[in-house]
């Protein structure tokens, strides 16, 4: 209860009310006995964080005692109680906000909220940058997201459309003067949710397909991000009129949408080229379908007459081009929108889209006639009649009357074409390097290069269907050499996607930089590629070389620090490479939700960035429960997508607060001694230690992680050990066992050798109050330490051989070093002392997820037992936990 009344009344009101209600439906589906059994388990969790050392002791023991009791058939609803409670927390979390963002929106006498757009273009204009070049940057600015598919939403689709509805109710009972029988509607709507989501299966009857994945990353686009993405010119407009005093003028939206999900072939041998095609088809189709729907919404509100608003002389001969471009549907569709020009306008727009979308309907029924005459094949089309339609209304004063809604159309169209979003394709290098080597009667290609040689086929045809922005990125995964680069580029250009007049490949080669030879190599690559001629001239004409960097392999190589590093240099050599050739560089940003592969606040990390490195560009992937947590509710996409934004402004314009070159240099050559210092310890432990794959296969479910069926993509990119096993299973199976040992490993060592030498603590403290890559690698590493729980870890190490056992206590003492650094070099007593919002949403969880952590290690106790019926459970566990602990990949 005291964690409970630590939070904000409204969040705790919240809290109570789910926990209230759930406590009410597992009595009615479970019994009294299952709620008596729960409450007991939920209160010795809560003692073991609470008092004296020897009554959590005691407590823990006891925890134990209890759930080593417990039959197999009676661990299921127990875990199913927690898990569900996690949701639930998660939503009031979610809820509470939004609810906060408004709040603190309707108070006139605040600042603007930290992070938003007004509080940006503020900082701008007391940084005295001028509204004009504001301007520039703002109309200059490209922001891309990549969604993908990676098994850290472990959560299915419908439970979350359960969930969703349920934040309706909740945003009801505060937006709105319930009448009592609306208030028992209300109450009653929740319960029927929570009843309905309690006897729902958690779990996927078997793992999601391709097509699974897409429709699910879809949907984020369809539901919420389409529209938050129109808004956001208004937004613009809205908070630059705030700052500067003077309306912003023409911009549209910076943000487009891209997606990996179909078009990921590094490790996934279930993207085929069928399947890569009928993504690119399904990516068409759901957008064209959108767009009709949001054309239906439109037609309602156009219903100018021409006797009340005069069409243009533009418009009527629109009219007449399309009635004798589409006699069949101006026969059909013209008497019923006679006087009546816009909405006529949109009939035959609504007819072009229709003709397309039933070409895309036949091809993925396997027909394959052409494209109908009148049909949409680009958005340049379609955009070319909005813009006609934008022009028409303000002639005919209509600039109230339905402009904006067509602008708004306008903007969804400019950031997601015709489609729901780009697709991007990502082969290994290796597969086009033996691609390129078997053409022209070289020797066959091995089975990833066919793949890739059929891909770029269907993509050719994509291409000449719908243009280049069908799907125009091929990603080269372990990318480490220039003649990577030469390869896929060949591939592409034998595989006919290539633009005569132009002279260059309508595809762009990308490049990912992930392990730490790779990244200190890159600039080199770089230098090499912008000297082939053939390749130079393909580059002036794309106007662009795109360089990926990964965040995910490296940390897993060398460790946090290390990569950090590597990841700070490899930027900064990359950009001066790119500079130095006269040559645009964007970097594309390979980030996880978790702290060990890139993750962290999204404004911070991009203020944390070297100088030059976004230069009004910024791309990154979007992954795993990040699309949950940042992208489920309209509230939450607008308030991410104005955090991005408002970091890349501020570092285009170069006005976050940084230290000067000189002493920003001197920083990063402190860094480079901390990376190294931490890359020695981790590699010594992770690497070089000869038990410690034995250690970390028998202290963590990495083996039942692989079983889940939360992903198509395997575990492995192919057989092998550690060095095989991909970085997202690899820091979800330490966040399981609750030590996250990747996102902390080496840094108190490192901490504490240089906080030894003369001077070095002071360094120390000084970089963390005026660097902010540092301050934000610390801060992230606090957060990682705050959900760390090495006592429950300690219970996972116990399932490992009796001969690791002095290698955990080397963790332990790693660990203990490196709360002690970081607490001495943050100055708070308690981790998170400085973000007291994070520090209590921790500490309302921790209780939660530890009967589930606890019963994880007694369920996998008794499978390695041979006992039969643990599978189901302990897959449970790993939701619940997931849930609980979130950024788990």
């Amino acid at each position: 209860m005291a964690r409970l009344r630590a939070l904000d009344p409204p969040l705790r009101r919240d809290v109570r009310l789910l926990g209230r209600l759930l406590g009410e439906v597992l009595v009615e589906q479970e019994g009294q006995a299952l709620f008596d059994l729960e409450e007991e388990v939920r209160r010795l969790a809560i003692q073991r964080r609470r008092g004296p050392v020897a009554g959590r002791r005691a407590a823990a023991a006891k925890l134990a005692e209890v759930l080593e009791r417990l039959p197999v058939e009676r661990a299921e609803p127990v875990l199913r109680a927690f898990s569900v409670y996690f949701q639930l927390v998660n939503l009031a979390e979610q809820h509470h906000r939004i609810r906060r963002a408004r709040e603190h929106a309707r108070s006139t006498e605040s600042q603007p909220q930290r992070g938003s757009l007004e509080a940006t273009l503020l900082t701008l204009k007391t940084a005295g940058v001028p509204a004009e070049r504001v301007r520039e940057a703002i109309r200059a600015m490209r922001v891309t997201l990549t969604l993908t598919a990676h098994p850290t939403q472990a959560v299915r689709r419908t439970l979350l459309e359960k969930l969703y509805r349920m934040a309706g109710f909740l945003e009801e009972r505060d937006r709105c003067e319930l009448t009592p029988r609306e208030s028992a509607d209300n109450l009653e709507s929740l319960r029927e949710e929570i009843t309905s989501l309690w006897e729902t299966d958690e779990l996927r009857r078997e793992r999601p397909t391709v097509g699974d994945e897409v429709k699910n990353i879809l949907w984020y686009v369809e539901e919420v991000l389409a529209e938050q993405i129109a808004l956001v010119p208004e937004l613009m407009d809205w908070a630059f009129e705030r700052a500067y005093g003077e309306p912003l003028g023409p911009a549209g939206t910076p943000v487009r949408v891209h997606s990996w999900v179909g078009g990921d072939m590094d490790g996934n041998p279930l993207v085929t080229p069928e399947v890569f095609a009928d993504t690119l088809r399904a990516h068409r189709a759901r957008g064209l379908r959108l767009l009709l729907r949001e054309l239906e919404e439109l037609g309602g509100r156009l219903s100018q007459s021409s006797r009340h608003a005069k069409p243009s002389e533009e418009l009527e001969a629109s009219l007449a081009r399309d009635a004798a471009e589409l006699p069949e549907a101006e026969r059909r569709l013209g008497p019923r929108t006679i006087g009546e020009p816009w909405r006529r306008k949109l009939r035959f727009i609504e007819e072009r889209l229709q003709r397309a979308l039933s070409h895309v309907t036949a091809q993925r029924a396997g027909e394959t006639a052409p494209m109908p005459a009148g049909a949409y094949r680009t958005p340049e089309a379609l955009l070319s009649d909005l813009d006609l339609m934008a022009r028409s209304l303000e002639e005919a004063k209509g600039a109230h009357a339905g402009l904006r809604q067509v602008r708004r159309m306008r903007e969804r169209v400019c950031a997601l074409g015709l489609s729901l979003a780009e697709l991007e394709a990502r082969v290994p290098a290796e597969d086009a390097v033996s691609a390129a080597a078997s053409l022209n009667g070289g020797p066959p290609p091995t089975e990833g290069g066919a793949r890739l040689l059929a891909v770029l086929t269907k993509l050719r045809e994509a291409q000449a269907e719908s243009g280049e922005p069908a799907c125009r990125t091929l990603i080269l995964s372990m990318a480490s050499t220039a003649d990577d680069v030469l390869a896929a580029f060949r591939c592409v250009k034998h595989a006919g996607l290539w633009d005569e007049k132009r002279g260059c490949a309508t595809v762009d080669v990308v490049p990912l930089f992930e392990q730490l030879g790779a990244l200190d190599a890159g600039p080199d690559v770089l230098r090499t590629l912008f000297a082939n001629a053939e390749y130079r001239r393909h580059l002036d004409a794309r106007g662009v070389q795109e360089v990926m960097v990964g965040y995910s392999d490296s940390g897993k190589e060398v460790g946090l620090l290390a990569a950090s590093a590597a990841l700070q240099r490899a930027q900064i050599a990359l950009t001066e490479a790119a500079r130095a050739a006269g040559v645009p560089l964007r970097l594309f940003h390979g980030r996880g939700e978790s702290v060990a592969r890139g993750g962290g606040p999204a404004q911070e990390a991009i203020l944390a960035l070297p100088p030059g490195a976004v230069a009004g560009g910024y791309k990154a992937t979007e992954q795993g429960e990040a699309l949950d947590h940042k992208y489920a509710r309209p509230e939450l996409a607008r308030r991410t997508l104005e955090l991005v934004l408002g970091g890349v402004l501020l570092h285009t314009l170069d006005a976050q607060p940084r230290p000067p070159p000189e002493h920003e240099r001197t920083f990063r050559a402190v860094f480079d001694t901390l990376a190294d210092t931490g890359r020695r310890e981790y590699r010594a432990l992770v690497w070089e230690d000869p038990h410690f794959l034995e250690l970390f296969t028998a202290a963590t479910p990495v083996e039942e992680i692989a079983s889940l069926p939360i992903g198509s993509r395997p575990s492995k990119r192919k057989a092998g050990g550690l060095e095989t096993l991909r970085a997202i299973p690899w820091v979800f199976a330490w966040t399981q066992n609750r030590a996250i040992l990747p996102g902390w490993y080496g840094v108190g060592s490192a901490l504490e050798a240089y906080a030894k030498e003369e001077g070095g603590a002071a360094m120390l403290k000084r970089m963390y109050r005026e660097w902010p890559f540092f301050r934000t690698v610390i801060d992230n590493v606090t957060m990682v330490l705050a959900k760390t729980d090495m006592a429950i870890a300690g219970r996972y190490a116990k399932l490992a051989p009796a001969f690791t056992q002095a290698l955990w206590r080397r963790i332990q003492q790693e660990h203990l070093r490196t709360r002690k650094q970081v607490k001495r070099l943050t100055g708070e007593l308690r981790l998170l002392d400085n973000n007291p919002s994070l520090q209590r949403s921790i500490s309302l969880r921790n209780p939660y997820v530890d009967p589930m952590s606890f019963l994880q290690v007694e369920l996998l106790k008794r499978k390695r037992q041979g006992q039969p019926e643990c599978d189901r459970p302990l897959l449970l566990t790993l939701n619940g936990i997931a849930a609980g602990m979130r950024n788990t990949g």
